[in-house]
């Protein structure tokens, strides 16, 4: 069975269970079929984390600790590496590998893969020696002394993180690449494995408390990096040790690593922000209810904006690549535009169900009807920001597509500061318990407006590439063609 033509066709025989299936390369569809599958997958597991998590730490200290003490090292690495590499390297890789041969792609990625070791071994240094101000300052500064000392040990372990994920995101933007995404989605769905690992550590050895999953973090970063290296493998990588910052294929990719990194990092500023915010809210179980409302809202966005944004970027590298705006066009909208549409019901759904299945997932142990209900109160909240979100991280990778990775940096950079003003603006309005409204309604308000912007911009920006069109230039050609053959016969 196949439909949907060549880049959206779906085939059923592709997912056989036979040899080669690792190998096997999937359109759009079948990549975010793939992506999907796996991180349903993995939110199942989430949820299974989520619960255990919350009877043993409920919205208490540790728990605040965990949460905050996690916003250094996942920023450092976006910053660094993350999907701000992927987008960048995929292109280029794909450029050269068609331009120059396999012999000279391999050598850029060795070189990306040093340099990237390097830079993340520099970051995790910096970041250890930095922690104590950072989360004294900067992160929870509304915090008591024994929360920020607390958070400071969490989050100095963490920043391992950065390093493990960094090295395992080089081979998932190769296997992408090569629009292989059966082990990149499997690398999605054994994370949790590691943290609820963690967890049942904590539960049955006494002594071991919030430890047990800040150490099961490093184990499932491990277990992403090892469960993609027999893909790896089958693509007969040849690894040399190079160092040339001279080197053109590296420095297109920092071309769009720089602002990429940029715009990601803007976005995790965000986090930061409202952690910030956050510490300084009267109700201490505020910072642990909107982690977990975030959760439930991030399974959408992941689903609809992730997986369909990364199944897509390889196919809308290619087509930029060879020159066909206009097949790029059609291919985008298409896919986009369905996405969008299925955001709309996703956060109807959070809205009405999200009180029952919080009270159902969430409370038990340490997790009482108190942090339930202001659980529940910041999900609605996070379920107006669904569908600008999701919206903006599949058409960020038009532009990335396009080597344009300035533009996403310009609109990340105007939600951080429309996010940073809502915060100021909400909170002269929403006081008591509806105060923990104001960080998802900021957010929802930043991510819908950049959303729209960046849609404006990328159907212009379309509209006039399609002058460049290699095939609509071989179509003009031909009518030319005919019509001076029908001047010449008349």
């Amino acid at each position: 069975m196949a439909w949907g033509g060549r880049f959206l066709s779906f085939k059923v025989s592709n997912f056989r269970l036979s040899g080669g299936l690792s190998l096997r390369r999937f359109s759009v569809l079948e990549g975010a079929f793939l992506l999907m599958l796996a991180l349903m997958t993995s939110r199942v597991l989430g949820v299974v984390r989520q619960v255990i998590f919350n009877a043993l730490f409920g919205a208490g200290p540790d728990a605040n600790a965990y949460y905050a003490a996690a916003r250094l090292p996942d920023t450092l690495y976006n910053l660094i590496a993350g999907g701000a590499l992927i987008n960048a390297f995929i292109p280029v890789f794909l450029a050269y590998e068609k331009e120059k041969g396999d012999r000279e792609a391999w050598r850029l990625t060795s070189l990306v893969f040093n340099m990237l070791l390097v830079a993340m071994t520099a970051v995790l240094l910096i970041g250890e020696y930095i922690a104590p101000a950072f989360v004294n300052h900067v992160l929870i500064p509304g915090y008591s002394s024994a929360e920020k000392d607390l958070t400071t040990t969490l989050t100095r372990i963490m920043l391992l993180q950065p390093l493990i994920l960094g090295m395992g995101t080089v081979i998932t933007a190769i296997l992408n690449s090569r629009r292989q995404f059966l082990l990149p989605a499997l690398s999605l769905a054994v994370y949790n494995v590691g943290l609820i690992g963690g967890l049942l550590v904590a539960r049955f050895v006494p002594g071991v408390g919030i430890y047990g999953p800040t150490y099961g973090t490093l184990v499932a970063v491990l277990l992403q990096l090892v469960v993609q290296l027999p893909g790896l493998a089958k693509q007969h990588v040849r690894y040399s040790f190079i160092w040339d910052f001279r080197h053109p294929g590296l420095r297109q990719v920092l071309i769009l690593l720089l602002p990429n990194a940029l715009a990601v990092g803007v976005a995790y500023i965000g986090n930061i922000i409202d952690t910030h915010f956050t510490s300084y809210l009267p109700d201490v179980a505020s910072l642990a209810a909107l982690h977990n409302a975030e959760m439930l809202q991030a399974l959408p966005v992941a689903l609809i904006g992730q997986a369909i944004g990364q199944s897509l970027m390889p196919h809308l590298a290619i087509e930029s690549t060879a020159g066909r705006y206009v097949r790029m066009s059609q291919m985008a909208w298409k896919v986009i535009g369905a996405s969008i549409v299925l955001t709309v019901p996703a956060a109807i759904v959070l809205a009405v169900l999200g009180k029952p299945m919080i009270h159902l997932l969430f409370q038990h142990g340490a997790f009482d009807p108190h942090a339930s209900e202001l659980t529940n109160l910041a999900l609605l909240g996070y379920a107006c920001a669904l569908p600008g979100l999701a919206a903006g991280n599949l058409l960020s990778g038009g532009f990335f597509a396009l080597k344009d990775a300035w533009t996403p940096f310009v609109t990340n950079t105007y939600a951080l500061l429309m996010r940073w003003f809502m915060l100021y603006f909400l909170f002269q309005f929403l006081h008591g318990t509806m105060a923990i409204l104001v960080v998802p309604l900021a957010l929802a308000i930043a991510a819908g407006s950049e959303a729209a912007i960046m849609a404006a911009l990328l159907l212009l920006r379309l509209r006039r590439k399609r002058k460049h069109d290699k095939g609509m230039q071989r179509l003009e050609q031909r009518r030319r063609y005919l019509k001076a053959r029908q001047q010449t016969s008349a």
